[in-house]
């Protein structure tokens, strides 16, 4: 053989290798984007599925009186929402596209997970807990149905999810997007998902309570030092007995404590910090009271309380009452400003004045002394950065958690926009909108949405 063909001989032996293994990757590239269209698949539709059974067993929920029934369907209803969480994150969507709907998903699971624990206790479902369920259910039943409209255009069209995938990192967030999986899910983001931050009760409290790896100072207590700490926060003198309840492991672990006082037939629950001692809450179901006092008074007497037991100097900043029951919000002030992350809710009868409820956890959590800076931008000056067409009606200074746990100084002004009440934040440093809140009035209070 001539030697000039060999150079000739092994380049074309070499470029049928590579052909070879380029095909090879070819069909390896083909059985893995198969792969993932077939686990995206399986994840949409496993989605579709958790959806539909969460609308209908908080309708089921909605209609049932039975307290077997209820612990059962919310414990459904959390186990379903958890599971639509992991199908949306396992889709090829980007975050801010799912960001609402993965949000719903989150709360829904917390907040049955909580009524379900609630209801194992023995305790009752309250009338606003119930309208929270409501709202839950109406948002379920947009959403169940949104994801059907979706199904049926993948059914009829095809949807390569790969394309969606590339599509999405090209797109974002598009209501008019060309791919239909992306304009379906901006559309549910944009109008599907209606849920008020009553959920969490009251203004800013949505944001308490994401508040993770609380790290507790102070020496460890255990039970029976837990009992001691209960009976002289409740009062010796009015306890008939006094024993041991369940442990919590949530963001501070407690010990749980059940005292029962002089005149009431149901006890008193009152977790105490497992470290440091504190009273983190304090519970108590009865049945429906009937109205002896104003919510004024009742405020009152829930601000004697908070001064008695060590919460000096704290302003009411929000108001429900149901059944004969007032709930109260209340949040530090320092040097005449309101520390909204200092968030302290008592429940007071209204029948008597009795106090029946406390909730001090994202007080224990926030609260602090605070290096405060004088605001860059002045009253008037924030004022100049709202809407015209609103009209603000009441001033003051007030520290606001932020999504990401740090803290803003912001103007806070209460007004009115077309005839409707809302909360508009103004940071006092950089003067841009940092929050807008609107009240509903309700006959039971105000909703903070």
């Amino acid at each position: 053989m001539d030697r000039k063909w060999i150079p000739s001989i092994v380049l074309a032996i070499a470029l049928a290798g590579v052909g070879v293994w380029g095909y090879g990757q070819y069909l390896k590239n083909r059985e893995y984007a198969i792969l993932m269209d077939n686990l995206y698949q399986k994840s949409f539709y496993e989605l579709v599925g958790h959806t539909g059974n969460i609308e209908n067993k908080l309708s089921k929920f909605m209609v049932s009186g039975d307290r077997n029934w209820h612990m059962l369907l919310l414990s459904d209803v959390w186990r379903h929402a958890a599971a639509a969480g992991e199908d949306l994150g396992e889709l090829p969507l980007g975050h801010l596209t799912l960001r609402e709907t993965s949000k719903f998903m989150n709360q829904l699971s917390d907040y049955c997970s909580y009524l379900a624990k609630k209801v194992g206790e023995g305790k009752t479902i309250s009338l606003d807990e119930m309208k929270n369920m409501e709202i839950m259910r109406n948002t379920s039943v947009q959403l169940s149905n949104d994801l059907r409209v979706l199904e049926n255009r993948i059914n009829e069209g095809g949807v390569k999810w790969g394309e969606v995938m590339r599509a999405e990192t090209r797109e974002g967030v598009d209501i008019d997007s060309d791919n239909a999986v992306i304009r379906q899910f901006s559309k549910i983001e944009k109008t599907g998902i209606d849920y008020p931050v009553l959920i969490y009760d009251g203004p800013f409290s949505e944001v308490f309570e994401r508040r993770m790896n609380v790290r507790m100072k102070g020496e460890r207590v255990g039970q029976e030092e837990a009992q001691r700490i209960a009976a002289k926060f409740v009062g010796e003198n009015r306890i008939n007995r006094i024993e041991a309840g369940p442990e919590g492991h949530g963001d501070i672990d407690t010990w749980g404590v059940n005292v029962f006082v002089e005149g009431r037939n149901e006890p008193l629950f009152l977790s105490i910090s497992k470290r440091g001692g504190k009273v983190v809450n304090m519970l108590s179901d009865g049945d429906r009271r009937s109205i002896e006092i104003s919510l004024s008074q009742a405020r009152q007497m829930a601000e004697r309380f908070l001064d008695d037991k060590g919460y000096p100097g704290m302003v009411a900043t929000y108001q429900q009452h149901y059944d004969g029951v007032a709930i109260f919000n209340f949040a530090s002030s320092q040097q005449g400003i309101i520390m909204y992350p200092d968030l302290v809710k008592v429940k007071v009868s209204l029948e008597d004045g009795s106090i029946i409820g406390l909730d001090t956890k994202s007080y224990i959590i926030a609260h602090k002394k605070r290096d405060i800076k004088e605001p860059e931008i002045s009253e008037t000056e924030a004022q100049k950065m709202l809407n015209q067409g609103f009209l603000p009606k009441s001033h003051r200074l007030a520290i606001i958690p932020t999504e990401g746990g740090s803290e803003r100084l912001c103007h806070e002004f209460k007004g009115k926009y077309a005839g409707e009440d809302f909360i508009v934040y103004i940071d006092a440093k950089t003067g841009k909108e940092a929050n807008i809140l609107k009240i509903i009035h309700t006959e039971n209070g105000m909703l903070v949405m």
